[in-house]
């Protein structure tokens, strides 16, 4: 399931500060972290709004606290069995949850940059994104979630250039708030099965 909040920014400049009084000291450090408020404020948003999708899914026993795996990609080390992955941009932030691992990313659109979609995008993307005028911007947002999302389900992150990142097999989700537009991507692993 995909949990999303938007007008994060809206949000008291004190919401992390109230957030750090229930946030484990790793999810609080990681949030301190950060130099700007509204990345502060994305930061606590995406905790809130995890407890939040494992309440909606009446999964909450208690407040997740966060392991690392492989290439530091996070799980919930109090609740086996339970993927999750979050992304966060300019205003929005977005939860999903699953039994499978998976990977989402949220992008704001943004107005279209021909150099960076030539730099991002393979050929063929590259000729999807452009192959109808007026909906560059849009198309190049979703190719970029597709490649992130990818990669954020196998945990690797950004390991090769981008252009040799896989960009299929991700849904894809418009959503708009008031004057802004985002783009998220889903891609879910199943299993292996065991032996």
């Amino acid at each position: 399931m995909i949990y999303l909040l938007a007008h994060v920014n809206a949000l008291p400049d004190n919401f992390p500060e109230i957030c750090r009084t229930f946030m484990p000291p790793e999810r609080s450090r990681q949030m301190t972290g950060y130099a700007r408020i509204t990345d502060r404020k994305l930061c606590a948003a995406a905790y809130v709004l995890l407890v939040y999708a494992l309440n909606k899914e009446n999964l909450f026993t208690r407040l997740p606290v966060f392991g690392y795996g492989p290439n530091n990609k996070p799980y919930l080390a109090n609740y086996p069995g339970i993927h999750f992955n979050i992304s966060h941009c300019d205003g929005a932030v977005v939860c999903a949850l699953s039994k499978d691992p998976l990977g989402i990313d949220i992008e704001k659109v943004e107005d279209y940059d021909d150099q960076m979609a030539r730099y991002i995008c393979n050929p063929m993307e590259y000729e999807w994104v452009t192959a109808m005028p007026g909906m560059e911007e849009q198309r190049f947002t979703e190719m970029w979630t597709r490649k992130e999302s990818y990669v954020k389900s196998l945990g690797t992150g950004i390991d090769c250039h981008p252009q040799k990142m896989e960009s299929g097999e991700s849904r894809v989700f418009y959503t708009s708030n008031n004057n802004d537009q985002y783009i998220i991507s889903l891609r879910q692993c199943s299993k292996k099965p065991t032996p």
